[in-house]
């Protein structure tokens, strides 16, 4: 079996220690997988925009990073990414996943971008609470960008939602319809090259969380989907153009009425392992061999 080398692309500022043990994951389903990778942090291996690289190229790059400027300028230099810079680019931002996912007829909370906050400027409460109009209350802010559910809030008035903007500031966010039937749950369906991997379902351990996250203390187990989530899981990855994804459903008041509300597009990957006995990085790694295969 034929070898391939390529590059592991990790963030040069967020790496805390506990991404070692995912890297180390990502690593050993390589080997197996007969892929070769170094990794590298960002700040490590710049790409040098209208230039010919002069170094040999490898077979491919497992981008693990949100860098996607990085992205698009070694995708420029003739490399194969995986996930691709417009995939991640497209996750990264809760605004244009929304966008993407309901132009491909996927249903998702209602949603409306808030106004562009300049820097140096203070948001308006009246935009959260014409949006509310809308909406309803509670309402779910998000900034366009984050991770482990850090910059989602809940507010349940307009001087909540007016301290919440405060907060975010000039960042780009989003309003949301609350869906309270998945209030502090949520179903994550991991996806590798259009196929369902595993799922499992996130549960809140607090009454007063209404986020899921495992870093917010929620606890997960696997679970058997049904046919709506798996085509839902399946067509929102190929609809940002995802390798591979984890896709996040929330439950509506009927088994028929689900909504994805996230796409990730490096998802973390032991808490799948410990509540699915599945590791999505043996599928990754085969997904990768599998493309390189295709296009010799």
């Amino acid at each position: 079996m034929d070898t391939y080398n390529g590059w592991l692309i990790v963030n040069s500022y967020y790496n805390p220690a506990k991404f070692n043990s995912l890297y180390r994951l990502l690593q050993e389903a390589a080997d197996r997988a007969g892929l070769h990778f170094s990794k590298w942090t960002s700040d490590q291996r710049p790409t040098v925009i209208g230039s010919q690289a002069r170094e040999p190229k490898p077979s491919f790059v497992l981008f693990w990073d949100k860098d996607v400027l990085l992205a698009k300028a070694m995708e420029l230099s003739g490399l194969r990414l995986f996930n691709s810079a417009t995939a991640i680019q497209l996750a990264d931002d809760k605004a244009e996943t929304a966008l993407k996912l309901a132009a491909a007829g996927i249903p998702i909370p209602d949603t409306i971008p808030a106004p562009t906050c300049f820097p140096g400027c203070k948001r308006n409460p009246a935009s959260a609470e014409q949006a509310a109009k809308i909406l309803g209350w509670p309402l779910v802010i998000k900034e366009n960008k984050g991770s482990f559910g850090q910059q989602v809030y809940l507010a349940n008035n307009v001087r909540e939602a007016d301290r919440i903007l405060t907060h975010i500031g000039e960042h780009d966010c989003v309003f949301q319809r609350f869906i309270s039937e998945s209030a502090g749950k949520d179903l994550r369906v991991t996806v590798v090259g259009g196929k369902v991997i595993c799922a499992m379902e996130r549960q809140s351990q607090s009454r007063d969380q209404f986020r899921s996250n495992m870093e917010l203390g929620g606890t997960a187990s696997a679970r058997a989907i049904s046919p709506l989530e798996e085509k839902l899981a399946i067509e929102s990855a190929k609809a940002l153009g995802l390798d591979f994804a984890g896709v996040d459903i929330l439950m509506g008041k009927t088994p028929e009425e689900r909504y994805v509300c996230e796409v990730n597009s490096n998802p973390q990957l032991q808490s799948t392992i410990d509540a699915c006995g599945i590791n999505p990085a043996t599928s990754i790694m085969w997904h990768i061999r599998s493309t390189l295969n295709s296009a010799e």
